[in-house]
């Protein structure tokens, strides 16, 4: 019986892994996104896309008084993103904007590869079902581990790191930096971003995911839960 493939692509810098999401199995790198895809044409596949933080930006900003609806708020938010990081030009920029929240997360993603994956899978004759930036993908895959307390979720891709602060299921800070090859020092990168936390919990534990071969501890006796990218899809490491 012909069934739909479900494929999940994690984009990253400098290859696209490819993740059979039926079988539960990998199916190796490409070298970019076209050569990925061709390996579908025609198969009406569904894709499940996550971009890796080298193609996106975060931020989280506290909600400014006096705004009265949605569209003042993502004016605002379209406002600090550009300040934070420049000429956002062809960024396709998004926000998750709670009632009655005190801060608001934004994700930014690079306009050129949206629609550079877009034209190939319809060329493919394939279809994107989903997209979503690489710390996102993990904060939601933790999600149920961090909705009440302190908690701090890394996403690694090996050459990116992302850092989020999430507390009673809030993000209160989220950051993309790029790494030396191998595993990061992620103590200090989490000395670092605590820093830009008021009211930060020194003991908060620790969930990353895209972890590296190389293992990764705190000296600190902080709890780290690590795996690796392959749990993101569902599959075993």
């Amino acid at each position: 019986m012909w069934t739909t493939p479900r494929i999940g692509l994690l984009v990253g810098p400098q290859s696209v892994h490819t993740y059979d999401l039926k079988r539960g199995s990998s199916l190796g790198s490409a070298l970019n996104l076209s050569q990925a895809l061709e390996a579908f044409r025609g198969s009406r596949a569904q894709l499940e896309v996550v971009l890796s933080d080298a193609h996106c930006r975060y931020l989280v900003m506290p909600r400014p008084e006096g705004v009265r609806n949605r569209a003042e708020l993502s004016a605002a938010m379209q406002s600090r993103f550009r300040a934070m990081f420049g000429d956002v030009e062809g960024w396709q920029v998004r926000h998750e904007a709670q009632p009655f929240a005190e801060h608001d997360f934004v994700a930014g993603a690079d306009g050129g590869l949206l629609t550079e994956l877009e034209d190939l899978a319809q060329a493919a004759r394939v279809r994107v079902v989903s997209i979503r930036p690489h710390w996102v993908a993990w904060a939601r895959h933790f999600r149920r581990r961090t909705r009440r307390g302190d908690h701090w979720v890394v996403g690694t891709d090996g050459t990116w790191v992302s850092l989020g602060y999430v507390s009673n299921g809030q993000c209160r800070q989220a950051r993309a930096l790029r790494v030396e090859a191998g595993a990061p020092n992620l103590e200090d990168l989490l000395a670092r971003e605590r820093a830009f936390v008021d009211d930060v919990n020194p003991a908060a534990p620790v969930w990353m995911g895209g972890a590296p071969t190389a293992p990764v501890s705190l000296s600190t006796g902080i709890l780290l839960t690590a795996v690796g990218p392959a749990a993101l899809w569902g599959l075993p490491a």
